[in-house]
């Protein structure tokens, strides 16, 4: 029975690639998008895509211009060539822009993006790219089928760069005493991180980071400057404690505050 299974298997593949094969040579279009479809639903998506090459400039200006640019769109991404499937689904959205799926096609553009957009640590370039078509897709549909997944992707992505934005300030603070300059240069990075980054889940981390980084600035100074920048370091601590009384740093932002306190006293 294994065998037989095994054998019929090997058999309906050479009649697909024989398919494939004839489609791939002949002028008839409608053969091609029919082979197409069935190599679609085998998940062979890289030679559909062949196929669909071949179709899609000869059904332009037909009413079937649409439907036949929409699969070869859908097969570029499930064949995971995102950079391709967002510019077919770009060009689907200004060609059609009236037809019932471009809502779905604004979609997908904001979707390939996202599939190409690296991890935190990598440079974010897509994934800014991706949160700009989500947003157009946002904006244009509010009630739109797609939007709880748009959102969804869209707080994904924010985390994504709040948190390399937050690990560039961290690096900073972490290398502070041993490089010229360091503390300051940690200071405004966590600075402009809480101004940048309102909503993320790294604020109270970013602001109890930028008070210990301006009290190292401060005890390091010359001893004419360390009240001053003290000073400045207890207003840090006041808008920590003020926006955080629950956070897990604070007793060691507590515990800052009292070195502060004593020094002056």
């Amino acid at each position: 029975m294994k065998q037989t299974t095994v054998l019929l298997l090997i058999v309906l593949s050479l009649i697909g690639c024989s398919n494939y094969q004839k489609a791939l040579k002949s002028t008839d279009n409608q053969l091609k998008v029919r082979v197409a479809d069935s190599l679609i639903a085998a998940e062979k998506y890289s030679k559909a895509i062949n196929l669909l090459e071949q179709a899609v400039p000869a059904y332009r200006g037909t009413d079937s211009a649409a439907p036949v640019a929409l699969k070869y769109a859908n097969a570029l991404y499930e064949d995971r060539r995102y950079p391709e499937s967002g510019y077919q689904f770009e060009t689907y959205r200004k060609s059609y822009v009236s037809d019932p799926y471009r809502e779905y096609a604004t979609f997908m553009i904001g979707k390939s993006l996202y599939e190409m957009a690296p991890i935190y640590s990598k440079d974010q370039e897509p994934t800014q790219r991706a949160l700009a078509k989500f947003q157009d897709y946002i904006n244009v549909y509010p009630n739109g089928e797609y939007l709880a997944e748009a959102n969804k992707l869209v707080d994904e992505m924010q985390f994504k760069l709040d948190k390399k934005a937050y690990e560039i300030a961290k690096n900073y603070h972490k290398r502070a005493p041993f490089s010229r300059g360091g503390y300051t240069a940690a200071i405004a990075s966590f600075e402009n991180f809480i101004i940048d980054h309102p909503g993320s889940e790294f604020q109270d981390d970013a602001a109890f980071y930028l008070l210990d980084s301006q009290y190292s600035y401060a005890i390091k100074s010359f001893a004419v400057l360390i009240p001053e920048r003290l000073e400045v370091a207890k207003e840090y601590y006041d808008t920590f404690a003020a926006r955080f009384p629950n956070s897990e740093y604070r007793e060691q932002a507590d515990e800052l505050l009292e070195k502060i306190n004593s020094y002056n006293n």
